[in-house]
């Protein structure tokens, strides 16, 4: 089933000299279920499409349709609130709100949508990042690698039809790159959530189900392992 519809995705910054054609008519589809890597170096238009996907910015022409929801069609205000239960977003740098705890930081996307977390349903979170023993400290008491479970568990918790994640082990050290991999394969096998994940790097490519390349805002190759 198909879960994600790009269609002639365009998007221009600038005007005259100064344009810069950041992606140059993108078609893709996703289906639920599927792990995609889009893979390409800096400036290749990744991390735009990256925005695009998760209706954080508008493009200039294109349509992007998740879960049959033409995302652009909606206005701002819509917008946030389709973004938030549908979509769940992973940064590089984890993006945690510094004065809540573990598991108020996972739980902030269902407070926004006023929805309670129950006990077992933020400890079935917790287990699945590893976190079950710091669910009541700081980030500032958390590893990089914490930081970033966290981060995960936050992007789950509305159990979102699509996951993005932007660089999310660009931060990390080998080893802990290794396990935060592990914990997407994981969500992505056993939970059979939809991932996509933008990066430079081959070796994060590697866990894929599926490549996208991009140079100069074109897809140049999209393969199957």
């Amino acid at each position: 089933m198909e879960i994600v519809k790009v269609e002639n995705l365009n998007k221009i910054y600038g005007t005259n000299e100064n344009k810069v054609i950041a992606l140059d008519d993108i078609n893709f589809s996703i289906d639920k279920g599927d792990f995609v890597v889009i893979l390409g170096a800096s400036g290749s238009g990744k991390s735009t499409l990256l925005h695009l996907l998760g209706g954080v910015d508008r493009p200039t022409k294109g349509k992007v349709h998740i879960d049959g929801v033409d995302i652009f069609s909606l206005n701002d205000d819509e917008l946030a609130i389709f973004r938030r239960k549908n979509v769940g977003l992973i940064y590089q740098f984890f993006n945690l709100i510094p004065i809540l705890n573990v598991a108020e930081n996972i739980s902030l996307p269902a407070d926004l949508d006023k929805r309670n977390i129950d006990k077992k349903e933020m400890d079935n979170l917790l287990n699945m990042v590893g976190l079950e023993k710091r669910k009541d400290h700081l980030p500032s008491q958390l590893s990089g690698g914490q930081e970033q479970r966290v981060a995960i568990a936050r992007a789950l918790v509305n159990k979102p039809a699509l996951i993005l994640a932007d660089e999310p082990t660009g931060n990390l050290d080998s080893n802990t790159t290794k396990e935060i991999l592990e914990l997407f394969k994981m969500c992505n096998e056993k939970y059979n959530q939809t991932l996509v994940i933008i990066t430079h790097n081959l070796e994060v490519a590697k866990i894929a189900k599926r490549i996208i390349k991009l140079k100069d805002g074109k897809i140049i190759s999209d393969e199957r392992k």
